[in-house]
C-alpha cells in the first residue's frame, strides 16, 4: 500500500494563546478526494496553509507529497497545486498571460486542457484580471491549478463566487482530473451539495480538532435520523446506538440521529421497546449530517 499523499500527526498551530489547530491527525490517500469540512473558524484554512508551508506548525508533524512542506525540493513543490480562498493574480494579466506564465513553470503543463477550460469557463474574451468579476477570477485560478497537472490539489473554498452552472462545470472537471490523472484532492467548501457529488471521503474538524474521518458512503450508510412516535429514554436508545443528537417532545415523541444504524439492530431495539411499528427512519444527505454533527459536537 502506497504512503498517504498527506499525513498529519498531532499537527497544531497557535496564535498567541489561541489554538487554531489542535493536535490534528488525518490522512489523504493517493487517488482520493477528501472533503475537509468545518464551520467558519474551525481551522481549515490554517491547516491548509501549513500543508502548503505558508505557516509553520507550533507542534506535531506534517508530510505532503513525500516531504515536509518547509523542506520541499522544487520537484516536490511542483507536484502540489493550491487554490486559496483569497488567491489573486497580477491585475494586468489577461487569461493568455496567466497561462503563458504558468506554463513556463510547470513541465507537466496541460496546454490542451487549458484551451478547453478557457472555453468551458467562458474566459476566452475576459479582460485583465483586475477587471474580471469575482466568478471569473475564481475560474481563472481553478484553471491554472488544474492545468498544472499536479499529483495533489489543495483547494480552499474554490467555488466561492461561482454560479450554479460554473460550479457544475467545476465539479465535473475535478472528477475528470481525479479519475484520468489519478490526482488526489483535498477540498474545503461550504457548498456541501457540490461536495457530495465529488468526494469519496470526509474529514470533519471543529475548534481545530478532528471529529471524524470516514468514507462518504460508509457515513451515509450508518447515519440515520430516527423518529419514534413514543417517548423513549435516552439511555434505552444509547444501549443500541451511538447518538449524535437526542430530543423528546411534549407530545411524547422521540427524535434522534444515530451514528451506527443497522436494520437488524434497530429491529431488536424496536421489539424490545414495543415501538417498531411506531418509528420512521430517514436517510440523511451530507449537509444534514454536517449540521447535526457540528451543532452537537460539544
Amino acid at each position: 500500500m502506497s504512503e498517504p499523499v498527506i499525513k498529519t500527526e498531532g499537527l497544531s498551530r497557535a496564535f498567541g494563546e489561541k489554538a487554531a489547530v489542535d493536535s490534528l491527525s488525518f490522512e489523504l490517500n493517493a487517488g482520493s478526494i477528501l472533503g475537509f469540512l468545518g464551520v467558519n473558524g474551525a481551522g481549515k484554512t490554517t491547516t491548509m496553509r501549513m500543508l502548503m508551508g505558508h505557516l509553520h506548525p507550533t507542534g506535531g508533524m506534517v508530510t505532503v507529497a513525500g516531504g515536509n512542506p518547509w523542506d520541499w525540493t522544487d520537484l516536490q513543490r511542483s507536484k502540489v497545486a493550491y487554490v486559496s480562498e483569497n488567491m489573486n493574480l497580477p491585475g494586468w494579466m489577461r487569461p493568455k498571460d496567466a497561462i503563458s506564465a504558468s506554463k513556463s513553470f510547470y513541465s507537466e503543463w496541460n496546454s490542451s486542457l487549458a484551451e478547453s477550460l478557457l472555453d468551458k469557463f467562458e474566459l476566452q474574451n475576459a479582460g485583465r484580471y483586475k477587471t474580471m468579476s469575482k466568478g471569473q477570477k475564481r475560474k481563472m485560478c481553478i484553471l491554472l491549478a488544474l492545468c498544472q497537472r499536479a499529483e495533489l490539489l489543495i483547494m480552499d473554498e474554490p467555488a466561492a463566487g461561482l454560479d450554479v452552472t460554473a460550479r457544475r462545470a467545476f465539479v465535473e472537471q475535478i472528477l475528470e482530473v481525479a479519475c484520468n490523472d489519478n490526482t488526489s484532492v483535498l477540498l474545503s467548501s461550504h457548498l456541501l451539495s457540490d461536495l457530495e457529488r465529488t468526494i469519496d471521503q470526509v474529514a470533519l474538524i471543529d475548534n481545530g480538532k478532528l471529529i471524524m474521518q470516514n468514507h462518504l458512503e460508509d457515513l451515509k450508510a450508518s447515519v440515520r435520523k430516527v423518529h419514534i412516535f413514543k417517548k423513549i429514554a435516552k439511555s434505552e436508545l444509547a444501549e443500541f446506538f451511538s447518538l449524535v443528537s437526542f430530543e423528546t417532545s411534549g407530545d411524547g415523541e422521540t427524535i434522534a440521529v444515530v451514528f451506527d444504524y443497522d436494520e437488524e439492530k434497530f429491529g431488536r431495539f424496536g421489539r424490545q421497546h414495543n415501538c417498531l411499528e411506531m418509528a420512521k427512519v430517514y436517510h440523511m444527505n451530507l449537509e444534514d449530517m454536517f449540521v447535526e454533527i457540528t451543532k452537537n459536537v460539544n
